[in-house]
């Protein structure tokens, strides 16, 4: 008997603890998509990552074609074939082909080499580009967090890459600081942005991912 005494006390000793920590504790949720989405420096960015893109694109387009019209003039030189030629014009169209073959090789090689090159260098641009927007939204968190004392902020837009759920099903509007820290992130920000009117620029929408309808 004394040992359900001994654990019921310490039962209702821990519930008094964890409700006193959670009435002490100070919690703010923010949407880190939206965040991200209205943040002013991360359109100039994309707007260079597209452009980037579109360069690279257009350079495989010229190297593609250059290839294409190597395997269209050997095409035309196989067809010029006839058993009616004599040995030395067979040896001729074969010597040319033969040429045409190893400058087919050099441009394919060159083409796989240059997609592999700028696809990492593309990857590496974006990866680091996209680590500096995501750490000064960190920081403009911090900072906000700091000002309003809060002990825990959490992503209410943050999702589970598995089932595609909300990792947080349900967070009191009460608690949304977006609105502040989106204040303070775009405190930067040239004279009349925009962000819808930039989002409308870029995407041809002023939906903004991940924010409440």
């Amino acid at each position: 008997m004394k040992f359900h005494t001994i654990i019921s006390t310490i039962a209702v000793t821990l519930c008094a603890m964890v409700a006193t920590a959670q009435a002490e504790l100070k919690v703010a949720s923010v949407n880190v998509t939206e965040l991200y989405t209205m943040f002013y420096k991360r359109f100039d960015t994309e707007v260079r990552l597209k452009d980037e893109e579109a360069k690279i694109k257009a350079e495989i387009k010229t190297r593609e074609d250059k290839l294409r019209a190597l395997q269209e003039e050997d095409q035309k030189i196989q067809k010029k074939y006839d058993p009616s030629l004599s040995d030395s014009q067979v040896k001729k169209l074969r010597d040319q082909h033969n040429i045409k073959v190893n400058e087919i090789q050099a441009a394919q090689q060159e083409l796989q080499t240059y997609v592999q090159r700028r696809s990492m260098a593309f990857k590496e641009l974006f990866r680091r580009d996209m680590a500096l927007l995501f750490s000064e939204v960190q920081q403009a968190i911090t900072d906000c967090a700091a000002q309003g004392g809060y002990d825990l902020v959490i992503d209410s837009s943050a999702t589970n890459s598995t089932t595609g759920m909300k990792i947080f099903p349900h967070v009191k509007s009460s608690f949304d600081i977006t609105p502040e820290v989106l204040k303070h992130i775009n405190a930067g920000a040239p004279a009349g942005f925009d962000p819808k009117a930039e989002l409308q620029r870029l995407y041809g929408s002023t939906a903004i991912p991940g924010a409440a309808n």
